[in-house]
């Protein structure tokens, strides 16, 4: 992969088809954790041992931005109720077309202003079951 501009990188949320661009992203990122399963021993002669598979796979999105419109604010209270939306489809897609994509949840959800400046806003989006990755050109 040859070096992008961050700005290019884009985040899609919801279930509708297309799902939409999420508004006023400035920052963006994508975490892929695996928690390791410890199985060191007496017969480890000290060293810790690992078990050559995650107990648990897990991948998130924290984003910020410029606060455009209300609907993450309205996904996350909208969860409260029994048409639940924080819990909906999202991708990740590079500029070469790679994509990282499943259902994922609105973990949380924080919005910042000044008296002199604008309203930001801050998420993270938490994977829920398997995420699929593919590769782009």
């Amino acid at each position: 992969m040859v070096a992008v501009v961050g700005r290019t990188l884009k985040l899609y949320w919801g279930d509708a088809s297309p799902s939409q661009l999420v508004a006023g992203v400035r920052e963006k990122g994508v975490e892929l954790n695996g928690d390791a399963v410890d199985i060191t021993n007496d017969d480890s002669s000290g060293w810790r041992e690992l078990l050559d598979a995650a107990q648990i796979n897990m991948v998130n999105f924290p984003v910020s931005g410029v606060l455009l419109d209300d609907s993450l604010r309205a996904d996350w209270f909208a969860g409260a109720s029994a048409t639940g939306r924080r819990m909906q489809a999202a991708s990740f897609v590079y500029p070469d077309g790679g994509v990282i994509s499943g259902t994922f949840y609105l973990a949380d959800y924080s919005e910042t202003g000044s008296h002199d400046g604008e309203v930001t806003f801050e998420a993270t989006f938490q994977s829920n079951g398997a995420v699929t990755y593919v590769a782009g050109s």
